[in-house]
């Protein structure tokens, strides 16, 4: 049954997490970040296909820093770290290595692989040996009993690696990138889910606020999810498209680096606020951020470029106040927010 509560904005967003942790099954609410592992700026191979250079890996020194500003003040209780062959196996163990050496032990870390790349043949990242090499790492040396797969495109064949991922994972298996319009199916028992068109559509809060704007379209996402009974955790976001192109602030037509805006002051805690009111009792698994978009917006020369970009910012572990440094910084809050809300019912354990 669905329940809803009447909940004011930030800072009173801590009452509202106390409200619905009183009738969530499973009450600690994810603040989580999605980000390359590698940190690399221009993340191809792997990705766009397999014929473009390999990645330069970050030093531990960077992902230390990198560690610091990601679960210090922005209070982060879990990273999912993508990796899809932009450095070799080798550095993606140690990396993986160095990132939980480098976050605090409270702090989750999920590998999530790209499966399938993004050219016309769909070309797959990892061979056999390479998958098992990387299951038997994450599972033994990292310790990490849960797996993400990362895709922005819904409902893709994921080709034989996903049934082995799933045969050991059975219980831990993470869609990552979960469309609006995908349905959540096994093998997967949660999932992060896209909502930039939801949060982007409108010009001011009081359009995205309006009838037939993304308000209503976000309720009408999170109602969707409610049947399934799944934790659906739901997407943050930092870059929003180009506002010049439309009166209010309808989608333009095109997704350009150079074009898109930071999302509007607010937003953010307008939709933490109405996914709050909306989510059936236990389905909520609380709330992410991508900060791979963030990254290959930030770095176009139009806005921070390569060497001020998001990651870059991360790596010399200088806190970004670039082009996206407002709604950045807005979910830094929410989630710090997150973090202070107490048990609100016997057996409920506090966020770390």
């Amino acid at each position: 049954m669905q329940t809803r509560w009447s909940v004011a904005l930030l800072p009173a967003v801590v009452l509202a997490v106390a409200s619905h942790n009183a009738a969530a099954a499973a009450p600690t609410l994810e603040r989580s970040f999605w980000l390359h592992a590698a940190l690399a700026p221009l993340a191809q191979k792997g990705y766009w296909g397999p014929n473009y250079p390999a990645s330069a890996a970050p030093t531990d020194s960077e992902i230390q820093n990198a560690a610091r500003l990601l679960t210090g003040p922005p209070a982060a209780n879990r990273l999912y770290l993508v990796y899809h062959h932009e450095i070799s196996i080798a550095e993606a163990l140690r990396v993986w290595t160095a990132w939980r050496q480098a976050c605090p032990a409270a702090v989750q870390l999920v590998p999530a692989l790209v499966l399938r790349m993004y050219d016309s043949e769909r070309s797959a990242v990892f061979t056999p040996d390479e998958l098992q090499t990387l299951v038997a790492f994450c599972q033994r040396t990292l310790g990490a009993d849960q797996l993400a797969i990362y895709d922005v495109y819904a409902r893709r064949d994921q080709g034989p690696a996903l049934p082995y991922l799933a045969a050991h994972y059975p219980h831990g298996l993470i869609r990552l990138g979960l469309q609006p319009d995908e349905q959540l199916q096994p093998p997967f028992v949660a999932a992060v889910q896209d909502t930039w068109s939801g949060l982007c559509h409108g010009k001011t809060n009081a359009d995205w606020q309006a009838p037939g704007f993304g308000a209503q379209t976000l309720q009408r996402w999170v109602q969707s999810r409610n049947p399934e009974h799944a934790r659906i955790t739901w997407d943050l976001i930092a870059v929003a498209w180009d506002y010049a192109a439309t009166a209010r602030g309808a989608y333009p037509g095109y997704d350009d680096a150079a074009k898109n805006q930071p999302l509007p002051a607010g937003r953010n805690r307008l939709a933490v606020d109405e996914i709050l009111q909306t989510s059936a009792a236990g389905t909520l698994g609380g709330f992410s951020s991508d900060l791979l978009i963030l990254q290959a917006n930030s770095q176009d020369p139009a806005h921070d470029g390569r060497a001020e970009s998001f990651y870059e910012m991360l790596k010399r572990g200088t806190p970004y106040h670039g082009y996206y440094a407002g709604p950045f910084g807005e979910i830094s809050t929410i989630f710090q927010h997150l973090r202070a809300a107490p048990p609100a019912a016997p057996g409920v354990t506090p966020n770390e």
